[in-house]
């Protein structure tokens, strides 16, 4: 089955089994989004079944949709921020991330001590990034961490390219202020989060 035709499934005959295939495409990329958003792995996935259940409600009411995932993430991030906003719990969420990434995120390494490195690395980068508004975490793990280049960006988030441009440096300027100030001294060379041009 193709995307588009689970699409058409779900929109044309409310078919569960298109949906199911949606989500099984990208059920592991909205739960990333919602963490990168929420900091808290079980409220990553109850935000995401919520927005799947109301996806699978909204669908049959559009008219058409060429691409699942821009439209649903639109319905995930407004979960994730109204959750978001109800909750003044920000060292719960800070032992979260460090939790999660202290312990590799169910990662595995080829020894424990590249592991042990790895979640070193993690970790610096995550208490930096956790010091940053839900929007600048948003937009570094977009482009950084699952690799989109600024037209998805602007799709996904939909904004103008150019407030993608503008919000994007400006998340880096204020990550760049927050991990100089982490008892190090320099960034810890990362793979997974690489400042290189669009």
């Amino acid at each position: 089955m193709t995307e588009q035709k689970a699409i058409t499934l779900c929109l044309e005959h409310r078919d569960p089994a298109g949906f199911e295939f949606l989500v099984a495409q990208y059920r592991r990329e909205a739960y990333y989004h919602a963490y990168a958003l929420l900091g808290n792995s079980e409220d990553a996935a109850d935000v995401c079944q919520d927005a799947f259940v109301r996806a699978f409600a909204a669908m049959p009411r559009l008219e058409a949709l060429d691409r699942f995932y821009p439209w649903f993430y639109r319905i995930l991030r407004n979960r994730s921020l109204n959750l978001l906003s109800r909750r003044n719990t920000r060292e719960k969420h800070a032992q979260a991330v460090r939790q999660h990434l202290e312990t590799g995120g169910g990662s595995t390494a080829t020894s424990p001590s590249a592991n042990v490195q790895r979640n070193e690395e993690r970790r610096q980068v995550w208490t930096a990034i956790e010091k940053l508004s839900p929007q600048h975490r948003e937009i570094l793990t977009l482009k950084y961490i699952h690799g989109l280049k600024y037209d998805a960006i602007s799709e996904t988030l939909g904004i103008p390219r150019g407030t993608v441009m503008s919000r994007l440096y400006a998340a880096r300027q204020t990550f760049r202020t927050r991990f100089e100030t982490l008892d190090q001294p320099q960034p810890p060379p990362n793979p997974e989060f690489s400042p290189n041009p669009d």
